[in-house]
């Protein structure tokens, strides 16, 4: 994530994110998800069924309890795995900057995921270094080095739609 290099736009966030400490980079990701999944709008799985409006909102609502019931299970069954919790203050396709309450040496390996939303539950994750320490702020600055497409993808997404976000609401 260093300056030089960089051609990826980063966009202040606040996520949580979890770690864990590696032997070496080419240490086998632990981590697996299908990140890129089509998110489908359940008004417009929906629209064209030709259910009853009344059996639509149900299934639609028991549609909401189960992301919330798998996005809790899932972050139980994360925290065994992943034990240092970090939290994320900037992102991009690069890499993160983030804070913890672990002490954390340059270029330690670290596979490390991020909560890009709760509601669906949405991560993505990455091998990587620690680049450096940032010693106004605090915050650990880490390069992504190994990063499965379909989570580079859901990054992406996810930074291009901050950055849309932003500018709405600068246009207010």
């Amino acid at each position: 994530m260093s300056e030089e290099k960089r051609t990826f736009s980063r966009v202040p966030v606040r996520l949580k994110g979890y770690a864990r400490y590696m032997q070496s980079i080419e240490s086998p990701q632990l981590f697996t998800s299908d990140s890129v999944e089509d998110v489908c709008n359940r008004e417009t799985l929906f629209r064209n069924s030709k259910l009853p409006d009344d059996l639509t909102a149900f299934l639609g609502e028991m549609d909401r309890k189960l992301d919330r019931i798998l996005g809790l299970l899932s972050k139980d069954y994360i925290r065994s795995d992943f034990p240092v919790d970090i939290e994320i203050l900037e992102l991009s396709a690069a890499g993160v900057k983030f804070r913890t309450k672990d002490q954390v040496e340059k270029n330690c390996p670290l596979e490390v995921i991020v909560m890009l939303s709760q509601l669906p539950l949405r991560m993505a994750s990455s091998k990587g270094r620690i680049v450096g320490k940032e010693e106004d702020t605090g915050l650990y600055r880490f390069e992504f080095v190994d990063t499965r497409e379909s989570d580079m993808e859901a990054i992406v997404q996810f930074v291009f739609q901050q950055q849309r976000e932003q500018i709405r609401n600068s246009k207010k």
